[in-house]
C-alpha cells in the first residue's frame, strides 16, 4: 500500500498530501486535517501556504488512469480515496493527515452501521476513465460484523464492473445533458434519455448484487464532472433511483465522519432571508419556511431578514449548542477560487474560504458536533470542477458531519415544499437519507403540493403561503426539477 501511495503522490503536479503512520479513526473517517486520533477535540489547522500550480492543482489524469487500470480492485479503491483527499485538500488549502480506509474497514463500518440503524448501505465508486467507466461496489460484511471475513459465507465485499461503452468524454456529455434537461421545464421530458443512460451505465451493472445483498441505501463517491448531477433522478425507464434506494454523495469514505447520532430531539438554529438584500432576488417563501421549522415541525431559534446576520450566527452558536444549522438564503458554489463561492447573510456574504474559520471560532466541531448544515436555496455551477469540489467538500470545510444543499434553485415554493416535508420526515426516519428520500417521494407522488394558496404536506396539514406565491395558483411539484436538486453530502446516517 505504501508503494501505491508513493506512485499516486508522484502524479500530483505540485501539492502533496501528508499521510501519517497513525492508526485510522474509528467510524469517523480515517483522514483529517489534524494529527491526533480524534479531530473533534482540537481545532483544525488549515495551511495557508499550500503551493499552487498553473495546472490548478490537478493530478496527471492519464497517469492516474493507468494506475487504476493496472491495480487490483482494492488498490483502485485506495487510489481513488487518496485522489479525492488530494483534490479536496488542494481546493480548500489545508493538509490532510492519516491513512485512507481500506476496503475491509469500509465494509466493516457499513456492517456496524447497518446493525445500529436498521438501514443497509453500500458504497459505489464511479471512476470516469478515458476509455471506460470503472465501478467499484463495496458491500457491508455479513452480520454479525465482528465475524472474521474468511469465516463468512459471503466474502465478496468488493465488486468491480467495467463499462467499456461509457467513454470518459461521452459520460461527461450525457451528464451535462442530464443536468440541463432536468432543469428545463419548457421541455419537461428532455432529461429522461440521459437519466436512463446514466442509470444503465452506473446502476444496472450492480443491480443484481444490490438486490442479492438487500441494499436500501446507496453512497456515491463520484469522479470529476459527476458530482453535480442529481443522482436521485436516475431513471430505469419505469422508476427513479429514489424510488428504489435512498442516496447520498460522499467525497470519500475516509473524509466522512460516519458516526451515528440520533437527531430527533436536537435543536435547530434557523436563519433566512425572504427580502431582497445586496441585490439578491427575494425569496418570499422563506418567511414561511423559517417559522414553520422552528415553531411547528422542530424546536429551535430563528432569525429572519434583518436579524439573519453573521454576527447573530456566531454569537448564538457560541451561547447554545445546535445540532442542526438551517440557512434559507442565496448561496453560490462558483468556478475559480473558493472565495468566489458564498452564503448570503443580511449584512454581507460568508465566503467559502471563511467558513472553516467560522466553524473553528464558534466550535461547530466540538462535542456535540453539528450534525447537519442545510442550505435550502443554493446553486452549484454546472461544468465547474471547482464548484463541484466546493459542494462535495462542504461538510468538511464547515466542520459538520452532514451537509444538504440544492444543485440549482428549485423555485421558491419547491424549496419550501421539500424542506418542510424533509423536517417532517426527519422526526421519524431512522437516518437522514431516508428522511430526504421520503420527502422527495412525497413531491414525486403529489402528496405535497400547492393548492388554494396553501402548501399541503403529506400528513395533510396546510401551511398558508405568502400572497406572491399564492397568486401563482395551484402547483404540482412532481417533476424532478423540484425535488432531485437536493443532495445529501457526507454522513448519511
Amino acid at each position: 500500500m505504501k508503494l501505491f501511495k508513493i506512485l499516486l503522490i508522484a502524479l500530483i503536479s505540485c501539492s502533496i498530501i501528508i499521510f501519517s503512520a497513525a492508526p485510522g479513526l474509528n467510524q469517523s473517517g480515517t483522514q483529517s486535517d489534524v494529527t491526533v486520533p480524534n479531530p473533534i477535540e482540537i481545532n483544525p489547522q488549515p495551511r495557508n501556504d499550500l503551493p499552487r500550480s498553473q495546472s490548478n492543482n490537478r493530478v496527471d489524469r492519464s497517469g492516474f488512469e493507468k494506475l487504476v487500470i493496472s491495480g487490483s480492485s482494492a488498490q483502485a479503491v485506495q487510489g481513488f480515496e487518496e485522489l479525492q483527499a488530494v483534490e479536496i485538500s488542494n481546493h480548500f488549502g489545508f493538509d490532510l493527515f492519516g491513512r485512507t480506509a481500506s476496503v475491509d474497514q469500509i465494509s466493516d463500518t457499513l456492517c456496524q452501521l447497518s446493525e445500529t440503524t436498521g438501514k443497509k448501505a453500500a458504497l459505489i465508486y464511479v471512476i470516469s476513465l478515458a476509455d471506460r467507466l470503472d465501478l467499484l461496489l463495496v458491500l457491508p460484511k455479513d452480520e454479525p460484523c465482528n465475524t472474521p471475513q474468511s469465516k463468512q459465507n459471503n466474502n465478496r465485499i468488493i465488486i468491480r464492473k467495467l463499462v467499456p461503452e461509457a467513454k470518459g468524454s461521452l459520460v461527461q456529455q450525457v451528464a451535462r445533458e442530464f443536468r440541463i434537461g432536468v432543469t428545463d421545464l419548457n421541455n419537461p421530458d428532455d432529461y429522461k434519455a440521459p437519466a436512463q443512460q446514466l442509470y444503465q451505465w452506473i446502476v444496472t451493472p450492480l443491480r443484481s448484487e444490490l438486490l442479492a445483498n438487500q441494499i436500501d441505501t446507496l453512497l456515491f463517491s463520484m469522479d470529476t464532472g459527476l458530482r453535480s448531477i442529481p443522482i436521485a433522478a436516475f431513471f430505469d425507464g419505469k422508476q427513479f433511483l429514489i424510488e428504489q434506494y435512498s442516496v447520498a454523495l460522499i467525497p470519500s469514505f475516509s473524509l466522512t465522519d460516519t458516526r451515528y447520532v440520533p437527531i430527533t430531539n436536537s435543536q435547530i438554529l434557523a436563519m433566512g432571508i425572504s427580502k431582497s438584500t445586496q441585490e439578491q432576488t427575494p425569496l418570499p417563501a422563506v418567511a414561511v419556511e423559517i417559522p414553520t421549522l422552528t415553531n411547528k415541525l422542530w424546536r429551535g431559534v430563528e432569525f429572519l431578514n434583518e436579524s439573519a446576520t453573521l454576527d447573530n450566527l456566531k454569537s448564538t452558536s457560541r451561547k447554545q449548542r445546535f445540532e442542526i444549522i438551517h440557512v434559507a438564503t442565496h448561496a453560490e458554489f462558483r468556478p475559480g477560487n473558493i472565495s468566489e463561492s458564498y452564503i448570503q447573510f443580511w449584512d454581507n456574504k460568508l465566503r467559502l474560504n471563511q467558513l472553516r474559520d467560522l466553524s473553528k471560532n464558534v466550535g461547530w466541531e466540538l462535542p456535540p458536533k453539528v450534525e447537519m448544515l442545510v442550505l435550502s436555496a443554493c446553486r452549484t455551477a454546472l461544468g465547474s470542477e471547482e464548484a463541484e469540489l466546493g459542494f462535495a467538500g462542504l461538510a468538511i470545510q464547515a466542520g459538520v458531519k452532514t451537509a444538504i444543499g440544492s444543485l440549482w434553485y428549485a423555485s421558491d415554493e419547491g424549496s419550501l415544499a421539500l424542506m418542510t416535508e424533509f423536517y417532517l420526515q426527519l422526526r421519524t426516519a431512522p437516518i437522514k437519507t431516508e428522511a430526504l428520500k421520503q420527502a422527495q417521494l412525497a413531491l414525486l407522488k403529489e402528496q405535497v403540493r400547492v393548492e388554494s394558496g396553501k402548501l399541503r404536506l403529506s400528513d395533510n396539514r396546510l401551511i398558508p403561503l405568502p400572497p406572491e406565491i399564492a397568486a401563482r395558483g395551484d402547483q404540482i411539484l412532481s417533476h424532478p426539477y423540484f425535488w432531485s436538486a437536493y443532495t445529501l453530502v457526507g454522513n448519511w446516517n
